[in-house]
């Protein structure tokens, strides 16, 4: 099962395949991550009470983002990740790793960084209505200015990883051909 190999035809077997639980953490994860850059870039001109309804629920929804990447890693702790196909160059294994490493580091730090900003600019996280966060540190402008500059750069970052990794994603699909995507595929 999570461990099969994969037939893609022409005589190239794809790495075998992540666990169900991590391609579906994966997917919902990186859909959050899309929604949430969009609810930000998407809406910042938009009038106010619309900007705000927002901002809540990308607010919310970067909390849930925080809550299934730790499932994400813990989960990853205990079952192993499928070896990349032999067909992935030796210079792309490693920023494999390196940009794997950045997703999860901002996948925690971007939405502890919009949680201690909220926090120190005195305004409590609403979760989707059903309570608010507690306050990471009580009220500090400065600190709410430095968080906001903060966020907004690892927001930028996340984008440039989340567009470089699409990308990637499409080359090994439609020019490489070298079965990676098929350890990821839901269906």
């Amino acid at each position: 099962m999570a461990t099969d190999a994969i037939a893609l035809g022409a005589g190239t077997t794809a790495s075998p395949r992540y666990t169900k639980v991590a391609i579906w953490l994966h997917w919902l994860i990186g859909l959050a991550v899309i929604a949430n850059i969009c609810l930000a870039m998407l809406t910042e001109g938009l009038p106010r009470p619309t900007h705000m309804a927002a901002m809540g629920v990308h607010k919310a929804l970067g909390v849930t983002i925080l809550v299934l990447t730790i499932v994400r890693i813990v989960w990853r702790l205990g079952h192993k990740v499928p070896p990349l196909p032999d067909a992935v160059p030796a210079w792309q294994r490693p920023l494999s790793k390196i940009v794997h490493f950045l997703f999860y580091a901002l996948l925690i730090l971007l939405p502890l960084s919009g949680w201690l900003w909220m926090s120190a600019a005195d305004r409590p996280i609403d979760y989707f209505g059903l309570f608010d966060l507690p306050s990471l540190v009580g009220p500090d402008k400065a600190l709410a200015d430095t968080m906001h500059d903060r966020h907004e750069l690892m927001g930028l970052t996340m984008l440039a990883l989340v567009v470089v990794h699409i990308l990637a994603a499409l080359k090994h699909q439609f020019v490489d051909r070298s079965g990676v995507n098929a350890r990821m595929n839901p269906f």
